[in-house]
């Protein structure tokens, strides 16, 4: 039983060496990226300038006046000058610049694999032989020294 346990161990020791594979592995990252603009809008807008009658009676001579916005007209009755300024119905452009703060998040994941290829290439005779000739040597010396190894485990 001890001579098949003794076996057992050699035979391990001999069958140790392996090749390891090495997983891939996988690299997850979210990022938020958030950018920031300011800009000026240049716009027109428009109003309505209010309709407006004003009269007034004075003793003078008759007028008439009229502009963009507005006309007057005065008319002498009876000895005294009746005077009117009425405003004409109409819209105005003004042009008229706004500073706009935008601000823009922007969130999107980042997967990144990170893959280890191995390319295979053959050994040299040098390492073939370095490789082959340790474990023969350790069953040379294994063997030689069996009577020791016995001794040792009480076989």
């Amino acid at each position: 039983m001890r001579k098949l346990v003794l076996f057992a161990i050699i035979l391990a020791f001999c069958a140790s060496c392996g090749i390891c594979k090495h997983q891939p592995t996988i690299e997850y990252r979210d990022s938020i990226r958030v950018e920031y603009r300011d800009r000026i809008i240049h716009d027109t807008t428009s109003f309505e300038i209010p309709v407006e009658v004003e009269r007034i009676v004075t003793r003078d001579t008759a007028s008439h006046l009229e502009n963009t916005y507005g006309k007057s007209d005065a008319v002498v009755s009876e000895g005294f000058l009746f005077h009117s300024l009425m405003t004409k119905p109409q819209v105005i452009k003004v042009p008229f610049a706004v500073e706009v703060h935008d601000t823009t998040y922007i969130e999107h994941e980042t997967n990144t694999e990170f893959v280890t290829q191995y390319v295979e290439k053959d050994l040299t005779w040098w390492q073939d032989f370095r490789i082959k000739a340790f474990w023969w040597l350790l069953l040379i010396i294994i063997l030689t020294n069996i009577k020791t190894i016995n001794k040792l485990f009480g076989l």
